[in-house]
């Protein structure tokens, strides 16, 4: 897809690993400026020194904790300093289930074996945390005439699954909230997509068992949201919102639109 994001502005949650590392890098090579928002680790530096390394300056490290409400409005604070505009927000900061339920997805355990910790962990972190950013983040956009936030999702199955408890919860939550949010900014020119990739995908929530559980299935790369971000970022994109978009069938659904 040739797109020219030369000026356009991105702040991606989650961006050290996984699907925001790889989003980063689709909108960086098409002349966006991003933000790789994430809590302080080795992980992150090096995530983002790799960035800096092709796009220098087009790059920024955002220190973050989706779950902080402090942490959010304080990185907020540094993009509303440092760059004239925001164009979008990618929530994709996320936990996955092997952080509260140790068996699976092979045998997980019962939910009333879940670390109370773990469940509060996930919720605030996949649910809460994308209010939070949204909450803090959405105000910059409209200073500009509006922008565009895209919220990372989950297959609706995996949402009541067994054993998925409280991570398909969570992300239901959050696709409600994204419904309520396009309805209420649309008119502000604030436009409210939910993004997903179709399938267990090769992130870093994959483990080894993990891997081996779904080896029979194949798994997604964590480039398969790629075109997505890309095209929710473009011109062809204006003035949609409250749509759900499944990277692995984004070309059928491109055709269905009539982009193609």
């Amino acid at each position: 897809m040739s797109v020219d994001l030369t000026g356009f502005h991105a702040v991606i949650t989650g961006g050290s690993s996984g699907f925001g590392y790889e989003m980063a890098k689709t909108l960086l090579s098409h002349g966006a400026t991003v933000a790789i928002a994430a809590r302080p680790s080795e992980k992150m530096d090096r995530a983002y020194a790799s960035l800096k390394d092709e796009w220098g300056g087009k790059v920024v490290a955002l220190e973050m904790d989706v779950r902080d409400e402090n942490s959010v409005s304080a990185a907020a604070d540094v993009i509303s300093r440092e760059w004239s505009r925001l164009d979008m927000l990618v929530n994709n900061a996320g936990i996955g289930m092997r952080d509260a339920n140790k068996g699976f997805p092979g045998d997980p355990s019962p939910f009333y074996e879940i670390p109370i910790k773990a469940f509060y962990d996930i919720v605030e972190t996949n649910f809460i945390g994308y209010f939070l950013v949204a909450r803090a983040f959405v105000p910059l956009m409209l200073k500009n005439g509006g922008g565009r936030v895209v919220n990372v999702s989950t297959g609706i199955r995996t949402m009541t699954a067994r054993g998925q408890l409280p991570y398909g919860p969570a992300r239901a939550g959050a696709e409600a909230m994204s419904v309520i949010m396009s309805d209420e900014m649309k008119e502000r020119n604030v436009m409210v997509n939910v993004l997903l990739p179709g399938g267990a995908s090769d992130t870093g929530f994959v483990t080894d068992e993990v891997r081996a559980h779904f080896e029979t299935l194949g798994l997604l790369p964590a480039s398969i949201l790629n075109e997505p971000i890309l095209f929710l970022a473009s011109d062809k994109a204006n003035g949609m919102t409250g749509e759900r978009i499944i990277g692995k069938e984004f070309a059928d659904w491109l055709k269905e639109k009539g982009f193609t």
